[in-house]
């Protein structure tokens, strides 16, 4: 009889333990899985943090972290990691009562993008390991990889090409009222502009020197349609690094530029536009917005980018085309534009093996082929 009732005494305390875990188990129970910053280079090292917490006084005999990252985050250490559409990282620790767990993984910034957990969540059990457990959490931690910086030849000869253009094209009118400096008198010089002040200061004759009437601007258009049947982005990649380079150099010379991408934006489906160039500020800005570019939605028609933003631009402009894409089509429309912008250059990353573009004789002198390692 003794051995009945402990029999039913062991079976209610394991029906109740099954039951209050089952009922409990979960309660203040919080996972966060973050970055140590939301923002990082192409090729940067962070840390990923994982944070996991017991606020009750009820122990766990194990829990197991789970959550699903992209691909593209390379982690250096895969242990309880498998691979498929996503990266997939179990952990398991044992909880006791009101404790924290944080870890810290190391990870690599392999490929420009933005990025967020599609899932996290928590698997516990009861003391006797009867009853699963599974809760998800919210998370809204992000992450954004910049595009790469274009360190090659190109860009130096790109930067030379534009400022010779500006130079070239840069008005000889001036404008009396903006004073831009003052210099030596020169033989050429009219005597009405020589500064009584500062030559008597000097004991030489100066010269006011007056400001430029025009200040001109470089406007970079990105195509972003695929270039080939596959749909391949290896090219567009390599778009997208060179046009944020380009930005880069451009505002380290203080030469205003803007862009205009038909890529759309992975949050707003919007195309990735710029028009207004106001500093360091803006150029991290537009770091975050070509780095926010879905290259796996389609892009918008490139020919209706050229229709709507080359109206904006000055006759003076340097206007630089980028696009891996050399369809009959955009080469048409490239030639009209260029008719009409004088000013404007066609830049094509492309592979060794990629063919050359049949270009008319007004587009071919203002045709520059970039060549990269790699095929498709």
């Amino acid at each position: 009889m003794e051995i009945f009732v402990l029999i039913g005494i062991l079976l209610a305390v394991f029906l109740a333990e099954v039951i209050y875990y089952t009922r409990h188990g979960l309660d203040n129970l919080y996972l966060k899985v973050d970055f140590t910053k939301n923002v990082a280079k192409y090729g940067e090292d962070i840390e990923l943090i994982e944070v996991a917490e017991n606020k009750k006084r009820l122990p766990l005999p194990f829990i197991i972290l789970k959550f699903e990252a992209p691909r593209e985050i390379k982690f250096y250490d895969m242990k309880n990691t498998t691979t498929s559409d996503y990266l997939y990282r179990e952990d398991m620790l044992t909880m006791k009562a009101f404790s924290k767990h944080t870890r810290r993984i190391k990870v690599c910034c392999t490929r420009r993008g933005y990025y967020v957990f599609p899932r996290v969540g928590i698997t516990t059990s009861d003391l006797f390991l009867m009853k699963r457990l599974t809760k998800e959490f919210p998370n809204d931690s992000y992450l954004v990889v910049l595009p790469e910086v274009i360190n090659s030849d190109i860009m130096q000869m790109l930067m030379s090409v534009t400022l010779s253009e500006i130079q070239c094209r840069r008005t000889l009118l001036t404008d009396p009222f903006t004073l831009a400096g003052i210099r030596e008198y020169g033989p050429d010089d009219p005597m009405n502009m020589i500064n009584w002040k500062a030559s008597a200061k000097t004991g030489e004759l100066m010269v006011n020197q007056n400001a430029s009437t025009c200040t001109q601007k470089v406007h970079i258009f990105l195509n972003l349609e695929y270039y080939n049947q596959k749909h391949s982005t290896s090219l567009l990649e390599k778009s997208i690094s060179l046009a944020y380079t380009y930005l880069i150099r451009l505002a380290e010379a203080g030469i205003p530029a803007a862009i205009y991408t038909n890529g759309c934006d992975v949050l707003t489906d919007l195309p990735v536009v710029s028009e207004t160039d106001l500093g360091s500020a803006t150029l991290d800005e537009r770091a975050k917005m070509l780095a926010r570019i879905d290259l796996k939605k389609p892009s918008l028609p490139f020919a209706e980018t050229l229709e709507k933003y080359i109206p904006s631009t000055d006759r003076d402009d340097f206007i630089l085309v980028i696009s891996p894409q050399y369809s009959d089509s955009f080469r048409m429309h490239l030639a009209g534009k260029k008719a009409v912008r004088q000013g404007t250059h066609w830049l094509m990353p492309c592979y060794k093996t990629t063919p050359e573009a049949d270009l008319d004789y007004v587009t071919s002198t203002s045709y520059i082929r970039w060549e990269v390692i790699g095929n498709d």
